[in-house]
């Protein structure tokens, strides 16, 4: 086996000196590279030198890459080597002082000292890639490319035609952890892949879009690759919950990328020394590691972030990471380091769901019209502020595609229950029934005599006829960190009782013959995953809510996980925000007693909840869940009016509280707007939020906060920007 590629001794040595005089300067004087940066400009201001960027002093200290010219980096070393007490304080270098003789000549020594650990740097022959991996980069790039530009969501269905995913793409924004109050301002959120940290976290809302700009991202630069054009990273897209193995990182990539890209043209195994070295010369790895969250048991997340974090600390720089992710307890995070950079995937704006409609409507007679009766009909159904996420305007536009004069379904349990119908029912060459009409008859058919051929056609029929439940059941398992294969899952349940004539090696095939067809689930290797996250929480809470029986069990487990806090106040249970929807969803549909008691259960929880109330509830609300809407309205109220809150929590209660009464959010709304006991960002969040419920208030009060002179500069500017965008859609674009 080839060993991991090194840097050469001389930029390692340089690279290690700079990491570890940055981390005295830090230690010593609490501040941070872009503050070095800033200060060394300064001084190559004054020399007539150019500017440093933060991207080319990540080169030098996260990669080993030496700077083009000495003098630029002795400028940034200066200021680390004063912060961290190297240096002698500015005025005692003065030749005619003894003293100051002498520690010049020891500046000068240090001087010369870096001068040669840059210029054995510049002397070292950088990694270069093998010659065989040229060919195989080209292979990659292709398959990963035709890969990517097909929808995250496609399934094993071919007769599901999506449209390409270039075609209805829509740009989201991302904001940094540490600008996450109101008043920051949101950046692109290909901002990611050009962060100067090894690690990068892309945090967002169940179907908020992570998995669509990574494919977009990798789809966009395998194209630009192709067309030879240069790229300092060059992507790699696997599922999180293939690095829980004990195999190293080149080995996980050989192993998962092979087996993704066999059905897109690859034809040969990318081997594991091809993920050993450098792509191609000066270039690294951009590894996209999608859905952390989806690995259930918690100790084994840990495992793959620490593995992240050490690759990242001893790979040279081969390696960068993009770990997309819902969000997770930040103590939990600390397993990937401290330097790693938090971006927060922003849903989609009015516009942008404007926008995304007319990209899938646009093969339809007069598009334009067609997306403002869907908009019309999102407000109508209250599903617009649902809508804005990713995954659930796809499946919202594929409903309405279907029969644009049907109306949108209600809540979002009721959009997963018509587009997993859809998937079901719309295949007008009943590909479905016929595939697994072949399934049986192939296994029937491998047996020839008669009482064995009957027994396997009898058993193949009996797991037919309860595969959705059979799928709900694999759901359930996966969701409560079951591992194995998805056939050896069903296996194991009572209605898939293998007879003892048919070879497991039989059986196993006809499971897969079976699932393959249904459309929700997507095949990786040998083995089989739910399109999304969310459509296994779907199908896993269907099971928990199967019958009477299941949803007493059920309802009595989220009674025992709502602990009570010391000061006697409920907690909401200990349950996934996304999952906990459909659950209660699932609850609320049953008849008589269930029903009446998750209502009685829920109203407890508002009534008696300490500070997770809030994130309970605004949240289930965003969700469309179906809360009892008397008591919801009435506790989102109090929440809006409670001064003991923060601002941005009492404006996200007013506006859950418009989902919920519309009149009722606006009066709370327009309260904190004109409230001046607010930060001048949380009334300006709250008037903006206002237009989007009633445009001609919310412009009303985005106006005057647009010409208050109390007000900040900055959040002046972010109200007539609002108020600029509330006109033009009040206009009628």
């Amino acid at each position: 086996m080839s060993e991991p590629i090194q840097l050469p001794v001389g930029r390692r040595v340089l690279r290690d000196e700079l990491r570890t005089l940055e981390r005295k300067a830090r230690q010593r004087e609490g501040k941070n590279r872009t503050d070095a940066i800033e200060k060394a400009n300064a001084q190559l201001h004054q020399l007539g030198l150019p500017k440093l960027k933060t991207s080319t002093v990540s080169d030098w200290i996260e990669k080993g890459n030496p700077a083009k010219n000495f003098l630029v980096l002795w400028a940034l070393v200066r200021v680390f080597l004063e912060w961290s007490g190297g240096l002698p304080p500015k005025g005692a270098t003065t030749p005619k002082d003894p003293a100051g003789a002498k520690a010049k000549a020891a500046w000068n020594y240090t001087e010369e000292w870096w001068r040669l650990r840059w210029e054995d740097a510049k002397r070292s022959r950088p990694p270069t890639p093998a010659p065989e991996n040229a060919r195989l980069l080209t292979a990659y790039l292709q398959a990963a490319r035709d890969a990517a530009g097909q929808h995250p969501y496609r399934s094993t269905r071919q007769d599901l035609k999506l449209p390409a995913l270039a075609d209805v793409y829509v740009r989201q924004h991302t904001r940094t952890r540490a600008q996450g109050n109101e008043a920051s301002a949101a950046v692109p959120a290909a901002e990611v892949f050009r962060a100067d940290h090894s690690i990068c976290l892309l945090l967002g809302a169940p179907g908020g879009g992570k998995s669509t700009l990574l494919r977009t991202h990798l789809a966009q630069t395998a194209e630009a690759l192709l067309s030879n054009t240069a790229e300092k990273t060059i992507p790699i897209l696997l599922r999180a919950a293939a690095l829980t193995t004990t195999d190293p990182l080149p080995a996980a990539l050989s192993r998962t990328v092979t087996a993704d890209l066999q059905q897109d043209g690859l034809l040969d195994e990318l081997p594991t020394g091809f993920f050993r070295r450098p792509p191609r010369t000066g270039a690294s790895w951009l590894v996209l590691v999608d859905g952390l969250d989806e690995i259930p048991d918690t100790d084994t997340r840990s495992a793959v972030m620490t593995k992240l974090a050490n690759v990242s600390a001893n790979s040279e720089g081969l390696y960068r990471f993009v770990v997309a992710t819902r969000p997770l307890p930040a103590q939990e995070l600390l397993k990937l380091g401290d330097r790693v950079a938090h971006y927060e995937l922003q849903p989609f704006s009015h516009d942008d769901l404007y926008t995304y409609a007319t990209h899938w409507f646009r093969s339809l007679d007069n598009p334009r019209r067609h997306t403002e009766a869907f908009i019309a009909g999102l407000t109508h159904s209250g599903l617009e502020v649902l809508a804005r996420t990713p995954l659930m305007a796809l499946m919202l536009c594929q409903l309405y595609l279907t029969d644009p004069t049907r109306p949108l379904p209600a809540g979002r349990a009721g959009a997963y229950q018509e587009f997993v119908k859809w998937i079901y029912e719309q295949n007008t060459h009943k590909n479905i029934k016929n595939t697994h009409d072949q399934a049986i008859r192939r296994l029937k058919d491998r047996h020839q005599i008669p009482e064995e051929s009957d027994a396997a056609e009898r058993a193949a029929e009996q797991v037919r006829q309860h595969l959705r439940g059979l799928i709900d059941h694999l759901a359930y398992e996966r969701l409560n960190g079951r591992r194995g294969a998805a056939v050896d899952i069903l296996a194991s349940h009572l209605q898939v009782n293998r007879p003892r004539e048919v070879e497991q090696h039989l059986w196993n095939a006809f499971l897969g013959d079976l699932m393959r067809p249904t459309g929700i689930l997507t095949q990786h290797g040998d083995d089989f995953d739910f399109l999304h996250q969310t459509l296994l929480e779907y199908r896993a809470a269907r099971h928990a809510t199967r019958n009477e029986q299941t949803c007493t069990q059920l309802l009595n487990d989220l009674i025992a996980s709502s602990t009570v806090r010391s000061d006697g106040r409920l907690a909401p249970p200990a349950v996934a925000d996304s999952y906990l929807g459909f659950l209660l969803d699932g609850l609320s549909a049953s008849q008589g007693r269930i029903a009446a008691e998750t209502t009685r259960y829920v109203v407890e929880i508002m009534q008696h909840g300490g500070e997770g109330t809030h994130r309970f509830l605004t949240t289930q609300v965003y969700l469309k869940t179906n809360l009892p809407p008397g008591p919801t309205a009435m506790y989102l109220a109090r929440l809006a009016d409670n001064p003991t809150l923060d601002g941005i929590a009492r404006v996200t209660a007013a506006r859950a509280l418009a989902e919920v009464d519309s009149k009722a959010g606006a009066h709370h709304l327009a309260r904190l707007a004109h409230d001046p006991t607010l930060n001048d960002s949380f009334r300006v969040e709250a008037a903006r939020a206002l237009a989007e419920v009633d445009s001609k208030a919310g412009a009303h009060h985005l106006a005057r906060l647009a010409n208050d002179p109390t007000l900040d500069d900055f959040s002046s500017g972010k109200a007539a920007r609002a108020l600029a965008q509330t006109e033009a859609r009040r206009r009628g674009r």
